[in-house]
Parts: C-alpha cells; structure tokens; sequence
C-alpha cells in the first residue's frame, strides 16, 4: 500500500462496471447459440437464486437440460468471449476519475459473486493496474472481505451501491466513511439509504469533490 494514502474501497458492479451492459451482451452471444431471451433470462436469474449472485456453471447446466444438443464448451466459449469485452462496460467516468486519485489514494475492489468470473472481469479492464488489491467477497453485506483490509479502528472511504453493505460494514468498523453511489440501475437502486451512509452521490464526479476533504497535502 501507498505510505500515508487513505484507502478507498470500491465495489465493482454497478459502481465502476455497467453490469448490465455486460447482460446484454452476453445475452446477444449467447443468442447465437440458439438461446432465445426467454431462456437466457429465466436460467440467469435462476442461477442467483441461492447465493444472490450469478453462477454461469448452474446457468449452462439449466440451459442444456432445456437445449440438450448444446454443450457445456460452446456456452464456455461464449461466456469467456463476453468477459474479454469488459472494458466497454465500465461507466464512462472510472477511467479518468481513477488516473486523477489515484496519486492520493490507495484504491482496492471489494466485489461480491464468483471470485474467477470477477478477477476476469477486472483482470481484462484497462484500468486493472489502478488497484493494489481485488477481493472477491461471499457474503452479500462485506464484512469479512472488509477484514481483509482493515483493522477496526481505521478511517477509510467505502463506495458501494449496496446500503445494507455501507450499514453493516460501518457497525464494525466505526471509521469508514461510507459513500452510497446510486446510477439508477441495479438490485438495490430503489432501497432507500441508511443512518450509517455518510454521502450519497450518483456518479464519480459527484464522488470526487467529496474526496477533496481527504487528499494527501
């Protein structure tokens, strides 16, 4: 970590990355293959189902019981051909805002799913080289990957959309700084925010002036 530089903690989806843009097009991909809308909806959600995040093995496994001549290699094929699209996803204010902070601050990703779908997701993204560390947490509220990062008593600025995230990562660590980030889109951008959100912004240039109380002199 950078000597004397808060942390900023990001979350990933829907944050920095369009996830949605990143359904789309793995939608249209998988479209190519024979997979109607209908299908590639009901079998995606289906995969979240259990631990609220998406599972592309469950989702390939419910698509070929359905679509019995389509193999598990051609849906592979087609999911790793999406990942290395990543780049076009990222909400078109991350790049520069993170070239701009990152002198001042040491950026980490604290993101939530499966850890080999998020790392690739990251890992094929320009601005990969920005961030000193990348946790992939399974627990929906981040309190064990926030272990990870912190010790208890320190300040650090946490940026997620999540407010039941922000709310109990704060219970633990009293110091972060929590910032909820709402782009309109989302699981959670119609939850109201919480006691334990200290700013609510829309976008990074929003994120930025509140930084500006932060930076290193």
């Amino acid at each position: 970590m950078k000597a004397k530089c808060m942390k900023i903690i990001f979350d990933f989806d829907y944050t920095l990355f369009n996830t949605k843009k990143f359904y789309k097009a793995l939608q249209i991909n998988f479209k190519k293959l024979g997979i109607n809308k209908e299908l590639f909806s009901e079998t995606y959600k289906k995969s979240k189902k259990k631990r609220g995040y998406y599972q592309p093995l469950k989702q390939f496994n419910l698509i070929t019981k359905e679509k019995t001549g389509l193999s598990l290699e051609l849906l592979e094929k087609s999911l790793k051909k999406t990942l290395s699209q990543t780049n076009q996803f990222l909400y078109s204010d991350v790049e520069s805002f993170l070239k701009k902070i990152n002198k001042n601050f040491s950026c980490i990703i604290l993101s939530f799913g499966v850890s080999e779908i998020q790392k690739e997701k990251i890992k094929n993204l320009k601005i990969a080289n920005c961030f000193e560390k990348i946790i992939i947490a399974q627990d929906i509220i981040k309190v064990k990957g926030m272990k990870q990062l912190l010790k208890k008593q320190e300040a650090a600025i946490f940026i997620d959309d999540n407010p039941r995230a922000l709310f109990e990562t704060k219970k633990v660590f009293p110091n972060l700084i929590t910032v909820r980030i709402n782009r309109g889109a989302g699981g959670y951008f119609q939850e109201p925010n919480n006691k334990k959100i200290d700013y609510f912004v829309q976008n990074l240039r929003e994120f930025k002036k509140i930084l500006k109380t932060y930076e290193k002199d």
